[in-house]
């Protein structure tokens, strides 16, 4: 039977275990409101984007063809800066494993979060490091690097390995293709050709350039904050669980403590 000192030296033990958890719980519920807000704001521009791909996707293809079919494709994984996240960062990075493995072609690999670099330590070929709350601007060498790689023929393909956010309890590792864009077949009956009666101010390749530009940027860029979202949803539920788990532990220790000392 522990002593009176010992329960008392617990009991602090698990106060503190409780004030950091409340701390990191409020931190992540900052950030997370942060994030959601960017991403509803960003998502209407990132649904017209993917409606120019839906709609004119054989012409914006054109303009970023692949130079180098015989590139190795690249893979980018992008995992959180941080753990104490729950199963956020093994499940994804699990899925990765298990999907390179698979792979039998030559491929370069892109780390992307400090949990994705120290996991990767010494394989991959190139590292970054986004924020937790990530804008455009920080993450523009991020999207520079992996267009100029498959415009210089140094790759064939970019794919991008992240955690889905389907909700705050669910996040789910896929693996999705950034470039080359998808090559639609146009329907002539609900899509007839447009440039038959369509403007295109000042000309139609400055436009067609521009929109295959803006659609690879807010397609890598709503990836980057699906992922932030997911880390900083996977990190409040799991600082919760164990700040909601330390009050109860420390409840229930001041009552024996209590007992005890009434004895």
């Amino acid at each position: 039977m522990p002593s009176l000192r010992e329960l008392r030296k617990h009991l602090k033990s698990i106060t503190t275990t409780e004030q950091l958890a409340g701390a990191m719980k409020t931190v992540s519920a900052a950030k997370f409101s942060r994030i959601s807000a960017v991403l509803e704001g960003y998502r209407p521009y990132a649904d017209t984007c993917r409606g120019l791909l839906d709609r004119f996707g054989s012409q914006l293809a054109e303009v970023m063809p692949c130079v180098n079919p015989e590139a190795p494709v690249c893979y980018v994984v992008m995992a959180s800066n941080r753990g104490l996240c729950g199963g956020y960062n093994i499940a994804l990075l699990d899925y990765a494993d298990e999907f390179l493995a698979a792979v039998t072609e030559p491929y370069t690999l892109v780390a992307c979060g400090k949990m994705a670099i120290a996991h990767f330590e010494g394989k991959a070929d190139r590292e970054f490091i986004l924020p937790d709350v990530p804008d455009y601007s920080a993450c523009a060498d991020f999207c520079d690097y992996l267009r100029s790689a498959y415009t210089n023929g140094e790759v064939s393909a970019v794919y991008l390995i992240y955690q889905d956010f389907v909700n705050m309890l669910t996040q789910k590792p896929v693996c999705e293709r950034l470039l080359p864009l998808a090559d639609v077949q146009e329907d002539a009956d609900e899509h007839p050709e447009p440039d038959d009666d369509m403007l295109y101010v000042p000309d139609r390749e400055t436009v067609v350039r521009d929109s295959c530009l803006s659609c690879v940027n807010a397609s890598l860029y709503s990836v980057i904050l699906e992922s932030a979202a997911g880390a900083q949803a996977a990190t409040l539920m799991a600082m919760r669980s164990a700040y909601d788990n330390a009050q109860e532990s420390s409840a229930a220790l001041e009552t024996v403590i209590s007992r005890k000392r009434q004895s």
